[in-house]
């Protein structure tokens, strides 16, 4: 059972050098492998955040609980803490994780926390 999805923007850093793999793709393809057996995390590639200036983006979104949009995630760095991330959302009853749950570049990286819709 699906009960936190984690988006990733493919296109983030795709300038980076003609014929390579974004970050943000190679991010995408780490963190699905990674989550291959981990039922409760959706990973999904998006198109684009709109946030350029800080790739690799990605999102943090369940039901009912606060949104993290995340800047700066290094794919070749970050994939363990990113789950690690992702599962103290997940627990969290509001989707707040505790202080202390929060990987480096987790608290380096946030762009935006939102209230769940309807709040």
């Amino acid at each position: 059972m699906t009960t936190l999805c984690l988006q990733i923007c493919e296109l983030c850093g795709e300038d980076a050098a003609p014929g390579a793999v974004p970050a943000g793709r190679r991010l995408y393809e780490a963190l699905r492998a990674a989550a291959d057996e981990l039922s409760e995390i959706e990973v999904e590639a998006v198109g684009c955040f709109a946030v350029c200036d800080r790739p690799v983006t990605l999102a943090f979104r369940a039901p009912g609980k606060w949104c993290y949009l995340i800047g700066d995630a290094d794919p070749d760095r970050d994939v363990a803490d990113i789950l690690a991330a992702a599962r103290a959302i997940s627990d969290s009853p509001l989707g707040v994780p505790a202080m202390g749950d929060r990987p480096l570049f987790f608290h380096d990286g946030i762009i935006a926390r939102l209230p769940p819709y309807g709040a």
